[in-house]
């Protein structure tokens, strides 16, 4: 059970048998688990519950890309990565920079988490890809490699271990790995740079991702990917973890935690059930499929995970609420402005999308009225389109639909509009003709907040676009 990470829902711990599968897990000897959901201050003490119970600390992970608050109540959002990069210059904005990923490294280790399935270092060369898009840096490598060079020495350095992601690259595919199995469609050399980057920064553990790459193979399940490129040629000496086995990418392959652990990973994670995936590698183990050099090299790995989790840490401070608008504020981004004094233009806001009656209220507030793009009626004043859009495993809302478009397109062809993309910027392609043009990375009430201040201040300050937009000429 060592060898497995299994899935924690902190929405269940209240639950007395949930409860009690986890305890009988922690006695069986699992590895750690991965938190998804629930309050703070009752995962925080479940998790010193469960540590207590333990013989040897329990890895602690979480898919914290946009701070704790991703997935407990109570905790910290901060921008996402490709935000960050828009926001934010590594030299100028050093200090913010820090004093923004202090919250996330505050709260991940007082809550229990010690090992953040951060940075995402995917290279997002693909703008239709479903998966990734704003959770990257950025869609180029020598990018992506000084930001997440910068996250894992900080983060490691302040005793919040790290784990870059999804080896060797899911940035140039167009399936979501949770619904399907990704094919790599370009240069795995632009792609693994960031991980040379990351191994030279000693980050202490690798996601490999289910993504067909140098094998026909998911890489997850491949000894040419895992053992040969990674552990041999790039040298990685950390922990190699599975992208979670529970995912649709590996639903064709039959023992695939088998497959896993042979191909040289250390850790699954995540599987749909950890004591039929722990049957599996013990009837492998018998039958001589896994070896012994196999299994102790995986053990040795992890403990050496562990004895870092052990170390004592500088405590890091934490900041003010003020500092999370400022930072959302910071990845505002104007691609193009042809309107003057927007400020004292009578403007009215039309949204589609992603978005829910917080956001709506938002725009109400501010300008004293929103509709839904279905609603749109011309009028003399200037329609600002908010279209909002999701990054999220196996979701649908990424893209906007061929009627949402024709409606924009409709709408700017024959007006001065305001288009502003709330998520994916790539939705913004086929809108050139827009007066203004503006894309904020993250599509929740904050970051609407944060971009009706910067709005009222006139744009003072604009982020810088992280990618590139092939614009679509009408």
């Amino acid at each position: 059970m060592n060898l497995i990470i299994a899935r924690l829902d902190g929405e269940k711990i209240n639950y007395l048998r949930y409860r009690h599968y986890i305890e009988k897990l922690v006695k069986d000897g699992i590895g750690g688990f991965v938190v998804f959901g629930g309050d703070y201050e009752e995962i925080k003490n479940f998790i010193q519950h469960l540590q207590s119970m333990a013989l040897e600390p329990l890895i602690i992970a979480s898919d914290i890309e946009r701070g704790v608050g991703q997935q407990i109540k109570n905790a910290t959002l901060i921008p996402s990565q490709m935000g960050i990069r828009a926001g934010f210059d590594l030299k100028k904005d050093m200090a913010e920079l820090k004093a923004l990923y202090s919250i996330v490294i505050k709260e991940a280790l007082d809550v229990g988490i010690n090992l953040a399935l951060v940075p995402v270092l995917d290279v997002n060369t693909e703008p239709e890809n479903p998966i990734i898009c704003t959770r990257a840096f950025s869609d180029n490598p020598e990018v992506v490699s000084q930001y997440g060079r910068f996250f894992i020495k900080f983060f490691e350095s302040h005793g919040l271990l790290t784990c870059a992601k999804h080896f060797p690259g899911h940035g140039a595919t167009r399936i979501d790995s949770h619904l399907g199995l990704p094919h790599i469609v370009d240069n795995i050399e632009t792609h693994i740079k960031p991980f040379k980057e990351a191994i030279k920064s000693r980050v202490s553990s690798i996601m490999v991702g289910h993504i067909v790459a140098s094998d026909i193979k998911p890489a997850s399940l491949s000894e040419k990917t895992i053992n040969e490129l990674l552990k041999q040629k790039l040298g990685f000496k950390g922990t190699v973890v599975t992208d979670a086995m529970n995912m649709k990418a590996l639903m064709e392959y039959e023992n695939p935690h088998t497959l896993a652990i042979m191909a040289g990973a250390d850790i699954v994670l995540h599987p749909e059930n950890p004591y039929n995936a722990m049957e599996e590698i013990k009837t492998a183990y018998k039958q001589g499929l896994i070896t012994d050099i196999r299994i102790k090299e995986a053990c040795r790995r992890i403990s050496k995970l562990r004895e870092k989790i052990k170390r004592k840490f500088p405590i890091v401070n934490q900041e003010n609420v003020s500092l999370i608008h400022r930072a959302f504020k910071k990845t505002v981004t104007v691609i193009k402005n042809e309107i003057d004094d927007l400020n004292s233009r009578q403007i009215v806001p039309y949204l589609t999308g992603a978005y829910n009656e917080e956001i709506k209220k938002a725009f109400q507030n501010y300008f004293g009225s929103a509709y839904d793009l279905k609603e749109y009626k011309p009028s003399n004043a200037i329609p600002l389109i908010a279209a909002f859009t999701n990054i999220k495993a196996a979701g649908k809302e990424y893209l906007l639909s061929e009627n949402q478009k024709t409606i924009i397109r409709k709408i700017i062809s024959n007006n001065k509009a305001i288009v502003v993309s709330f998520g994916n910027p790539y939705v913004l392609s086929p809108f050139k003709k827009a007066k203004a043009i503006l894309t904020v990375y993250d599509s929740h009430e904050i970051a609407v907040l944060a971009f009706l201040d910067a709005l009222n201040e006139g744009f003072k300050k604009t982020g810088k676009l992280p990618v590139k937009i092939e614009w679509i000429d009408e």
